[in-house]
């Protein structure tokens, strides 16, 4: 029977997109481009995405996790970001501090709550 609780770092990071539920996330996305003080303003795109080839141990995630938070710790624009994300339906890549697997986990749940039009009653459980 598969876990369907929402673990402490996923509510928050729901608490984070959800602020911004009402918005498009077309616009959350230009809006994080246009911010020159973005974190990633200088960094390639490419830092965000991890090669699918890798071996995905748990090392690598851990270390995946590890660098997309350093990356976006502070950011002033990450939580327009990751939202935009969510919004948008991304399905891959590192979002607003929240790298792989993390960031497709938090997706699903966030596609499911907004589906059932709870996202801003983000409570216990997932199902």
């Amino acid at each position: 029977m598969p876990n369907n609780r929402i673990t402490h770092f996923q509510r928050e990071q729901l608490e984070r997109a959800a602020r911004f539920a009402e918005a498009d996330g077309w616009e959350l996305h230009l809006k994080v481009s246009d911010d020159e003080r973005r974190n990633c303003a200088e960094v390639p795109v490419d830092v965000f995405f991890p090669n699918a080839d890798e071996d995905s141990g748990e090392r690598l995630i851990r270390a995946e996790r590890e660098r997309i938070a350093e990356q976006c710790r502070g950011c002033p624009v990450a939580d327009e970001c990751l939202a935009g994300a969510l919004l948008r339906g991304e399905r891959y890549g590192g979002w607003g501090g929240v790298g792989q697997p993390d960031f497709q986990r938090l997706s699903r749940i966030f596609r499911k709550l907004r589906q059932r039009g709870r996202l801003t009653e983000i409570g216990g459980e997932a199902a």
